[in-house]
Parts: C-alpha cells; structure tokens; sequence
C-alpha cells in the first residue's frame, strides 16, 4: 500500500500500473491511497522492488507492504 500526493493520485496509479512487477493497483480510501498487487519469486525480489522502484516513483510519500500468508 502506498500513501501519495493527493494532487498526483491519479498519475501516480497509472506510473505504478506500468511498473513490470505490478499485476493491480487501484486507488483506495482510507489510510492509504493506493492498494498495489505484485508477485516476487524471492523476499529480496520484493525488498528490492519497495526499495529501489516504488518509493522512487514521483509522488510517493510513503508504503507499507504486507506478504500473502496463503496464495491459494
């Protein structure tokens, strides 16, 4: 989930949908703005992924990811 500038929120949706690694994302309501879906094959992938892709995207203030328990 990430927090974003509220006068990018649209812009910034569609830059995160067109990141490789991003199945879904939608704009969401609440204490976050964005609900982001993605699959990593590794932990690393998906550190990677947060660190070094989605905080960098313009507008982005802030993310906090939570890991699928049970992806049946």
């Amino acid at each position: 989930m990430a927090k974003v500038e509220s006068v990018k929120a649209r812009e910034v949706l569609e830059n995160v949908r067109a990141l490789d690694e991003v199945e879904e994302a939608y704009l969401i309501y609440g204490a976050f703005d964005l609900l982001i879906k993605g699959v990593f094959k590794t932990p690393e992938g998906l550190s990677s992924f947060v660190v070094d892709t989605l905080r960098k995207v313009d507008g982005v203030k802030d993310t906090v990811t939570n890991v699928c328990a049970s992806c049946e």
